[in-house]
């Protein structure tokens, strides 16, 4: 009986020199389900990989100048390197040459077929193999998730502003929609991105993280998004995929993306354009099918006005903008995030999890927390270490100069002096677009009236596309809404 075959058909790669019995072999693979690409060398199996993975290779031993086993060797250091998604090897032998099977199987076949096994064994052997090979996916994207997974799992919180966040994942997880997501260091914009990938259709897909500040040297930052060919530039001496090719079925977070540089910039804008590009010195176009989610922790806007951000690329990326806003801004979440922290250090280095005196929540309340969320988890942790078991009292806080501010409410003016006027355009911005470019509402946040906000959106000259349909030219309309 033969072997039923797959709902989605499988793509082999056969090399195989000898036509007659690549063609029947062909003929018997299609017939169990799979679909088979065959090529006559090693060399011509090099060429097809370049640009296009398949799910497994079979390849005789014997072949002219290239043999079977120069190719598992090549792949399985192209796979080692990151330069090739993992594809299982099958080598094709006769009987008589079971022990040069063998030797390939320690260069890194998955398993050898003599070319005497049936049909039904040949489909049966080799389905086993891609279902192996389709756990240790899954296997590898558990354990890359976990590994990169920060210190939770949800995005924590019970203010109304956090609330609202978690109501946009919701609404936008499920299309393919173009994010930015917007909010000073240390907010968790990544854990938007993760929640947002998570809940989508991808989730079984990569989800693939570019830090755009990481690499300030442009070519270095092509070559990880778009990869390159061996010789496009100095050091690079094997050809790479990039994280655009890597992300293909899943998700890209471009995370920092206003850092990106003019040659940078253009670049995205076509590939965000027409998902699809070329690798740095390459002539082929890759075409990839993946969600891309942006971050920043700057006002976009006033980039693209003081010409430091290509205005094209701000409209291509801002399609659907979510803003998470500052911890301090959200006192009402601090609670939850630092019991909630208190217990995965506890359990992360295997200690009793602390408590909070309703005066130490006061205290972390109190403290304006400029590095956001990563500064509170750093200082919980510190403090599940240091009173593992016990009470957290508001001398603890005190002792890391923690919710002792020398006025309430006050501002502390930095050493060096602030520009206020940059401080005030920064927080009218800021106000827009947290109220969704709602001057109403912006007005509320900032405590001043609508004309008051009006006069301001024209002093500094804030424009943007929803208010376009009203009158009153390059400027907000005075009773815009």
């Amino acid at each position: 009986m033969s072997a039923s075959p797959p709902a989605t058909p499988c793509r082999l790669l056969v090399v195989e020199d000898d036509a007659d019995y690549a063609q029947l072999l062909s003929r018997n693979l299609e017939r169990s389900g799979f679909k088979a690409t065959t090529v006559k060398s090693a060399e011509a199996a090099f060429e097809l990989l370049a640009d296009r993975t398949f799910d497994l290779i079979l390849t005789d031993i014997r072949l002219p100048r290239a043999s079977g086993i120069d190719l598992i060797e090549r792949v399985t250091a192209q796979i080692a390197a990151g330069e090739m998604e993992p594809q299982p090897i099958v080598v094709l032998t006769s009987i008589n040459s079971v022990d040069m099977a063998v030797e390939a199987m320690r260069k890194g076949a998955a398993d050898y077929l003599t070319k005497e096994a049936t049909r039904d064994e040949i489909a049966l052997r080799l389905r086993k193999i891609l279902e192996a090979n389709e756990l240790a996916h899954e296997n590898r994207q558990l354990r890359r998730t976990l590994t990169r997974y920060e210190e939770f799992e949800n995005i924590i919180g019970v203010s109304d502003a956090i609330k609202r966040v978690k109501d946009q994942v919701a609404e936008i997880a499920a299309s393919d929609v173009t994010v930015l997501i917007q909010g000073e260091t240390g907010v968790g914009k990544e854990l938007v991105a993760r929640a947002l990938h998570r809940a989508s259709s991808r989730a079984r897909g990569p989800f693939i993280e570019v830090n755009c500040a990481a690499l300030p040297d442009e070519n270095l930052l092509l070559s990880e998004l778009f990869g390159h060919e061996r010789g496009a530039f100095t050091g690079a001496i094997n050809r790479k995929r990039g994280h655009f090719e890597l992300a293909d079925g899943g998700t890209l977070f471009l995370d920092e993306v206003g850092e990106l540089g003019p040659i940078a910039q253009a670049r995205l804008l076509r590939a965000t354009e027409s998902f699809e590009f070329t690798r740095l010195g390459g002539e082929r176009p890759i075409h990839v099918n993946c969600r891309l989610v942006f971050a920043t922790n700057k006002d976009l806007a006033a980039e693209v006005k003081e010409g430091r951000f290509r205005e094209d690329l701000y409209y291509r990326i801002n399609v659907y903008p979510i803003f998470v806003p500052p911890l301090r801004a959200r006192p009402e979440d601090i609670a939850p995030l630092a019991r909630f922290f208190a217990a995965r250090f506890a359990e992360k280095h295997h200690l009793a999890a602390p408590s909070f005196s309703p005066g130490a929540l006061r205290a972390l309340r109190d403290n304006p927390w400029p590095g956001n969320i990563r500064e509170l988890r750093n200082v919980i942790e510190r403090l599940s270490i240091r009173f593992h078991g016990r009470e957290i009292g508001p001398e603890a806080l005190h002792d890391l100069n923690l919710g002792a501010p020398a006025e309430s409410g006050a501002i502390v003016l930095p050493e060096g002096g602030i520009d206020l006027e940059q401080v005030e355009e920064s927080l009218v911005r800021q106000a827009l677009q947290r109220a969704e470019w709602n001057q109403r509402r912006a007005a509320g946040l900032l405590g001043i009236s609508v004309d008051r906000m009006n006069a301001r959106v024209k002093k500094f000259g804030i424009t943007h596309p929803s208010w376009r349909v009203h009158k009153g030219g390059r400027g907000a309309p005075e009773d815009a809404d």
